[in-house]
């Protein structure tokens, strides 16, 4: 009905309120006078009014707002694809409907708590006066108080004992009854009274006691349910079970009394034990994802889900009322939906509880984002959750809250930052710069970074080795001392700063280190920062929460993507055209390999403790982390079980794309055939992709003087390969003779630089003699080679009548066995037929 026609009907009704109100007034002042009190409820109730008897002590009931307050109840939370993940509770306040509280529950809470609630209007004269009676005889402060004037105290009026209070608490509940049915008062106080346990309303009193929705209850149970209205504390149905036992026979024998049940009945309810069941909570099917979902809601102060300004706010609107506030109302009932898709987190979580099953070994965890809309799909740890930590269990998530060394993994951050913001040698950064990867490599930093002071001493897996490569090549190679000189180039705070600002959240320090991922990340943040680039640097904020909608209907939230364009569209196709190379091409984790457009990158961390494989196909991005959940420890000589080989397989030392990558390869592949992913490309590279691959120039440096190693490593310094050679000469051992081209001479970073130094050795020119012509070129080139003389030479015609010498050296000047000197030039004799005259 409509609250105006309400107001209309109060006002006509003033003159005939039920003269109840009158009664306590009268009580209080007839004292025990059991026969005054009778006589004035006779002429009270012939009045017909009770203006004139209470006079000022009555309240006008329209003062009052009689609407019930709101219930609050359980909020839910669905994956994308429609599975309950469980209920967010706080306060576990579950409220239903009248027609669906069986009768026997209504009888056992009206028998225990109002037995007239039926007939009376709001106040039952015979409760009052026989409280008032006790009270008088024996000094108790037991209350006459209908189920009505409960409702009142508690959310219209206070608690406080005077005679104001109690008149108008008559009165109010006299118009409470003419403005709701008894249905309606019954069923906001069901679903509203307190049960201890935190259990809010019959239907939530019974899941916690007896474990059963309330249409399964027994007649014992819901006289047991009706129990701890008046005090869960006294009455608590685990602990005081005597006490209980006692007050729920005398509820039975009341529905007897009432007519609600038969003699047989009560009799045999009477008989059953009180068997309440331990406390159980809430069973998640995936709580890390409920823990998300909740944090993400709470945490953030901007409030982007319009649910409260302040913390408490935004916790009362997704829990409900706090449990220890009885008189709070309303909250809860929100359907939140994730954005996880729950069969993909189903087979993430088997995948990696197949491959890693020894319980001291390692566990792993899986976070994918679809790259389009951001959205997290998956975010699955190895293990169970729970805090039985002996039996495997962990209480956080390792995909959002597990902060691991990235290791090489982190190599493409700080290759979009060098070609963001590098130069080298006055040159801009491009993947088809030149550097040196000569392994171990100390670099100077120029200010203390490491034990050993200003020099930081980096190795590349797996040992040494030394030369130059492109910054392509040692991308997808994964040089680590390459990217430490990148690192020194670009500068440590640009790779912080481009890391932020491409999806990782974490902080980070801003040392020379971190292009070698010494700084620690998440699974999801690493899926996040790679989606980036997979979207030809459009950056779409990764997202957990769907949708908020309230009880009714009304959608509070829904998300909306935002792209924002954070890297260069050409650049960004640059890093994924050179990290397609990483599973195929001569790359680190060929075992990553699922046989369609992808790209992506390994990590190991320092001494095997940390491994990852993050990878991507246009439609989605997958970060793989490997490891142990509670500290970093060597990964070395342990197992793992290898679904496609359906064998136990030995790891003697744990790296990305090894471990990891497997892993991204097994889920992956099952992902694109679960969900018939269409094998498309990356889109081509728009124009100007080709500029990062550019080869800049570089100075040839000039290396007079030096040893030569300090030769070579000034040319690789350079960007430059290094043909160095020892050539006879007379000068001593190791004295610099020549280079090529000359010191300073600017050249296309790539190519090579000779230079000679002496052998100590005479230089002695070969014998050759007997040599054919055609042979002539390719032997003196081979000792040219083999020399370093560069030496060149001139052919002059000698006639012989000699069938054997014609078209073969005769001789040579100087002959063979003399002393030469580099560049010097030699007469050839080639004999010819002799013509005579």
């Amino acid at each position: 009905m409509d609250p105006s026609l309400h107001l209309i009907e109060r006002r006509e009704r003033r003159g005939k309120r039920v003269s109840s109100v009158a009664l306590i007034a009268v009580i209080t002042v007839l004292g025990a006078s059991l026969f005054g009190i009778f006589a004035f409820l006779e002429a009270n109730a012939a009045f017909g009014t009770v203006d004139d008897v209470a006079g000022d002590l009555v309240c006008d009931p329209d003062d009052y707002d009689l609407s019930f307050p709101a219930l609050g109840s359980l909020s839910e939370v669905y994956t994308s694809d429609g599975v309950l993940l469980g209920k967010l509770t706080e306060r576990n306040s579950q409220p239903v409907s009248i027609e669906e509280i069986p009768e026997i529950v209504q009888w056992a809470v009206v028998s225990a708590e109002d037995g007239d609630f039926y007939t009376h209007e709001g106040i039952d004269f015979s409760s009052i006066l026989s409280a008032a009676l006790d009270n008088a005889r024996t000094g108790s402060t037991r209350g006459g108080s209908t189920i009505t004037q409960q409702i009142i105290k508690k959310n219209v009026l206070t608690d406080e004992i005077t005679i104001d209070r109690k008149i108008c608490e008559a009165v109010i509940a006299a118009e409470l009854e003419r403005t709701y049915t008894k249905d309606e008062i019954l069923e906001f106080y069901l679903n509203s009274q307190f049960f201890g346990e935190n259990a809010y309303g019959v239907a939530a009193a019974s899941q916690e006691y007896f474990g059963k929705d309330l249409g399964n209850v027994t007649i014992a149970e819901a006289a047991s349910i009706a129990v701890p209205i008046r005090n869960p504390t006294v009455y608590n149905i685990r602990e005081n079970t005597d006490t209980v036992l006692d007050r729920r026979n005398s509820v039975i024998k009341q529905m007897e009394k009432n007519g609600f049940i038969t003699e047989e009945e009560s009799l045999s309810a009477q008989a059953e034990p009180l068997a309440p069941i331990e406390h159980v909570d809430f069973e998640d099917v995936d709580p890390r994802i409920i823990i998300e979902a909740r944090e993400r809601i709470l945490n953030d102060p901007t409030d982007p889900f319009g649910l409260g300004e302040t913390f408490t706010q935004r916790k009362e609107a997704l829990f409900g009322c706090p449990a220890s506030d009885t008189d709070c109302e309303g909250g809860g009932g929100l359907t939140i939906t994730v954005t996880v898709n729950y069969e993909q987190q189903q087979e993430a979580n088997r995948m990696l509880r197949s491959w890693f099953r020894d319980p001291e070994g390692p566990t792993g965890a899986i976070a994918m984002i679809e790259n389009e809309t951001g959205a997290i799909r998956v975010i699955s740890s190895g293990l169970d959750f729970g805090d039985d930590f002996e039996a495997g269990e962990r209480t956080y998530d390792l995909a959002t809250k597990g902060r691991r060394q990235a290791g090489s993994s982190f190599k493409p951050i700080a290759l979009v930052s060098g070609l963001e913001n590098g130069s080298q040698f006055g040159w801009p950064i491009t993947l088809g710069t030149w550097w040196d990867y000569t392994s171990p490599q100390k670099i100077d930093c120029g200010f203390p970074c490491s034990p050993q002071g200003n020099i930081w001493t980096v190795n590349n897996a797996g040992g040494g080795g030394q030369g130059v490569m492109t910054l392509e090549q040692a991308t997808y190679t994964s040089k680590n001392t390459v990217y430490a000189q990148v690192s020194l180039a670009v500068g440590p705070e640009n790779i912080v700063d481009t890391a932020h600002k491409i999806g990782i959240e974490s902080p980070l320090s801003p040392v020379l280190s971190i292009a070698l991922g010494t700084q620690a990340v998440t699974p999801l943040e690493m899926a996040s920062a790679y989606s980036t680039i997979a979207n030809y640097g459009d950056k779409i904020d990764s997202y957990l929460i769907e949708s908020i909608v309230d009880s009714s209907g009304n959608v509070l939230y829904e998300h909306e993507v935002e792209p924002t364009r954070v890297l260069d569209e050409a650049l960004s196709a640059a890093v994924v055209q050179t990290l397609r190379k990483v599973p195929r091409g001569g790359g680190t984790a060929p075992a990553a390999n699922i046989g369609r457009d992808q790209f992506g990158k390994t990590g190991t961390a320092q001494n095997f403790r940390d491994v990852w494989f993050v990878g991507a196909i246009p439609q989605y991005t997958t970060a793989v982390w490997v490891g142990h959940a509670d500290a970093q420890i060597e990964m070395v000589n342990f197992t793992v079980y290898n679904e496609r080989t359906d064998t136990t397989q030995s790891i003697r030392r744990a790296y990305g794309g090894s471990v990891a990558g497997p892993v991204y390869h097994d889920f992956m592949t099952w992902m694109i055939e679960k969900e018939n992913i269409p094998e498309t490309p990356f889109p081509e590279a728009p124009e100007g992709t080709s500029a990062f691959f550019r080869t800049p120039k570089t100075e040839v440096p000039n290396v007079s003087g030096m040893s030569e190693k300090d030769a070579r490593d000034a040319i690789y310094k350079a960007g430059l390969r290094a043909n160095v050679s020892r050539v006879a000469s007379l000068e001593p051992e190791g004295t610099f003779l020549s280079q090529s081209p000359r010191g300073g001479a600017e050249v296309t970073q790539g190519g090579v630089v000779t230079v000679r130094f002496s052998s100590g050795v005479a230089p002695e020119l070969i014998d050759l003699r007997g040599v054919a012509l055609a042979d002539l070129e390719a032997t003196f080139t081979t000792f040219n080679e083999e020399s370093g003389l560069n030496l060149t030479w001139t052919i002059e015609n000698v006639p012989t009548d000699e069938p054997s010498a014609i078209g073969h050296v005769i001789s040579t000047s100087p002959p063979g066995g003399a002393l030469v000197e580099p560049e010097q030039t030699i007469v050839i004799f080639i004999g010819v037929p002799d013509l005579g005259d």
